[in-house]
């Protein structure tokens, strides 16, 4: 486990030393904070809902949002109880998050409802569009090691868990609709 820790640190900082400048902090900061509570796949979700022929795929994202809420957020970060890294190293953060970032960081939430709200939009549709949101996915999770609210493995366990609950989610929309 001291190996993952030690390569997290390493991986974080060498993100502060060498990616971390003040114009992209800005986009950072914006692409977390429609992040904040999965505001953004709720709202898609909810749009493609309105929709007969994207029904199905809106009602897919919402459950992996949902997933992401209790899985992640509720039973994950409770058990495990990882401290933040701007909690950890207080005088490193460049991630002025409002609301504060003062909650457990594994799993990273961002990344987690992300992912799975990508993964299930491709398990509907694959198109320009679904890997815009793949892609979209990506820079969220990496936005949260940029402004050193997570560690990296903080946020490739979202990503994973992403992938595995937005499957899910799909599948049993497909399955029941």
């Amino acid at each position: 486990m001291d190996w993952i820790i030690t390569l997290d640190r390493s991986i974080i900082f060498s993100v502060q030393d060498w990616v971390v400048t003040p114009w992209l902090t800005p986009f950072m900061r914006f692409i977390s904070f429609i992040g904040e509570y999965a505001a953004i796949w709720v709202l898609i979700g909810i749009i493609l809902c309105f929709s007969k022929e994207y029904r199905k795929a809106g009602i897919a994202v919402l459950l992996g949002t949902f997933f992401t809420m209790i899985v992640g957020n509720i039973a994950i970060k409770n058990l495990v109880m990882r401290l933040r890294p701007c909690i950890d190293f207080p005088g490193v953060s460049v991630s002025w998050i409002i609301p504060a970032a003062n909650d457990y960081s594994f799993p990273s939430g961002h990344t987690f409802s992300s992912f799975a709200s990508a993964v299930a939009l491709i398990m509907f549709r694959k198109n320009i569009w679904t890997k815009l949101a793949l892609c979209g996915a990506a820079v969220m999770g990496f936005s949260r090691i940029y402004l050193f609210v997570h560690y990296p493995s903080d946020v490739l366990t979202g990503a994973i868990l992403g992938i595995v609950f937005g499957v899910i989610s799909w599948k049993i929309v497909e399955k029941r609709m």
